[in-house]
């Protein structure tokens, strides 16, 4: 019997400490400042400390969702946009509840792990484990222009612009021609530049 006793309490002291039930577990309301074009929250490593995770985790984690830039300045966090206080915190509960909370238990004593591709988030109170998501942002696809540069197209000068240059079309994108001057003549021509919906280019032999 004593051998029991003496083997169960050495069970117990390898158990994590577990955070009593009574105890209430709130993150810290964040602290937004405007600072130019950018939110600043003055107690960004204050909440990370509560949470006990990694700031760069949580920083990346609004930077993805806000669709914006994120950088540590600790203890602050900067996120390259104007955000609104709420937005914030509406997204730190996000972050909360899918990297904090066991969703067996609902205690916040976890830590998150790697293991290969996936990360697992696994409570240290009743050994729960499940994998945490990651929302991938999907770009949308830039529209193909219908000119590369460095390639020689076979043009037809529609119209000359106010600076002198041939004005050009191919499937609706303007192209303009520097030393075409003269309308309804047909030239070979060099792409030299692309933006947006219009294309920049020189009369080749």
């Amino acid at each position: 019997m004593e051998e029991y006793r003496a083997l169960l309490e050495r069970a117990r002291e390898k158990l994590p400490e577990v955070r009593p039930a009574t105890e209430r577990f709130q993150v810290p309301e964040p602290d937004i400042m405007g600072d130019g074009k950018n939110t600043v929250i003055r107690n960004f490593q204050e909440i990370t400390t509560v949470l006990r995770r990694e700031p760069a985790h949580l920083i990346g984690y609004l930077a993805r969702e806000m669709g914006c830039p994120g950088v540590l300045d600790l203890p602050r966090g900067v996120l390259k946009s104007r955000l609104s206080k709420d937005a914030i915190q509406q997204r730190i509960r996000e972050y909360t509840e899918k990297n904090v909370i066991c969703s067996e238990c609902k205690r916040p004593d976890t830590h998150l792990s790697k293991e290969g591709r996936l990360t697992l988030l696994i409570c240290e109170a009743c050994g729960a484990q499940r994998p945490v998501t990651v929302r991938r942002v999907v770009e949308p696809e830039k529209p193909k222009t219908p000119v590369v540069v460095g390639e020689i197209y076979r043009l037809t000068i529609e119209d000359v612009g106010r600076r002198g240059d041939g004005v050009a079309k191919k499937e609706g994108f303007v192209i303009f021609v520097t030393g075409a001057t003269t309308r309804g003549t047909t030239i070979n021509a060099k792409i030299t530049k692309v933006l947006g919906n219009n294309a920049y280019a020189i009369v080749q032999p």
